[in-house]
């Protein structure tokens, strides 16, 4: 008997050592990763942050305000360019049991050089679309068919929402080149459901599609009472 509690102790202390073995290579795996994120900002001359906090969480779902994780920020094409992880959790019931689920995206936010009214491209949906067919295009829409049918455009001044949304502009998003987006003051905002950076040459990549909207942006010579 003497013999055989230390054996049972192994065989019920097995899992709980798994876990912990588990945890321990996890955290590794996960340090190991931002270093390399880290060292990767420094080689091309961006800033680092492991966790930030921006107001600009709030255009994001679930606005979580502590949902930054690993952020880097530096310069492309003639502009201030951040891109970060982000992420935040729901929770569901069934019975007894609850289920957390972590939703998780890449932000990427770019500084265009002078600040607009606010301003937004998203894609519609079902109610979107039912309420389009109801009650007709608002003042906002851009006239071309396909991309009103599909998008809707949000603007504190309608005139200068068309004047910004290109025809160019439009003809990316109809051809699914750029992604929804949204404009507050300069900063010009995007996201996509994605994981962590694992590869850190992979990161600009992310930023290309909304460098590209701020591209082709129209050119608007803008100072009425709602310019900020």
């Amino acid at each position: 008997m003497e013999v055989l509690i230390p054996i049972l102790g192994v065989f019920l202390g097995g899992p709980l050592v798994l876990v912990i073995v588990l945890a321990s290579i996890t955290s590794r795996i996960e340090r190991d990763r931002k270093a390399r994120v880290r060292q990767w900002a420094i080689a091309n001359g961006w800033r680092f942050q492991e966790r930030a906090y921006a107001p600009w969480t709030n255009r994001l779902p679930g606005r979580n305000r502590h949902g930054l994780g690993v952020t880097v920020t530096g310069m492309m094409g003639g502009r201030w360019v951040t891109i970060a992880e982000y992420h935040y959790q729901t929770t569901s019931s069934s019975g007894d049991s609850t289920t957390t689920h972590t939703h998780r995206y890449v932000a990427v936010l770019v500084l265009l050089d002078r600040p607009h009214p606010w301003l937004a491209v998203r894609r519609r949906g079902l109610m979107s679309q039912f309420g389009r067919a109801l009650f007709g295009d608002k003042p906002t829409a851009t006239g071309n068919v396909m991309f009103d049918s599909r998008y809707r455009v949000e603007a504190a001044d309608a005139g200068h929402a068309k004047a910004m949304v290109s025809p160019p502009l439009i003809a990316a998003h109809i051809a699914g080149m750029v992604p929804q987006w949204s404009l507050v003051g300069n900063e010009l905002l995007a996201y996509a459901p994605a994981g962590v950076f694992k590869d850190p040459n992979m990161i600009p990549g992310y930023a290309g599609p909304l460098m590209h909207v701020a591209d082709l942006l129209g050119p608007v010579d803008f100072s009425g009472p709602s310019d900020r």
